[in-house]
């Protein structure tokens, strides 16, 4: 594989794909004001840590697809910048880079 920064970009995709499962999964059982423990999509491969939120601040997160919840002071790739500071965690922006 390439450079450092293209195994960031690949570990958060892997990291999202899971949680687009894990979201589609708890639409059916949980109640939309339940936290869910989503991973952390911040670009640390090894990362097993855990963004507790409501399917409604996963949705809205996740309407822009460049935008991740990471836990506050997570390894973010580079052109990667926080735009939200939330209580249980921080969501980042990526600009656009070369893939």
């Amino acid at each position: 594989m390439g450079s450092s920064n293209e195994r960031q970009i690949v570990s958060q995709r892997t990291f999202r794909s899971a949680n687009e499962r894990m979201q589609a999964l708890a639409v059916a059982i949980v109640a939309a004001e339940h936290l869910i423990p989503f991973l952390c999509e911040c670009a640390d491969d090894a990362c097993m840590g855990r963004v507790g939120m409501n399917l409604a601040d996963y949705d809205d997160i996740h309407s822009d697809r460049d935008h991740y919840a990471i836990l506050r002071d997570h390894q973010m790739a580079d052109g990667e910048h926080v735009i939200e500071q939330r209580p249980l965690f921080d969501v980042v922006s990526k600009a656009a880079v070369a893939e």
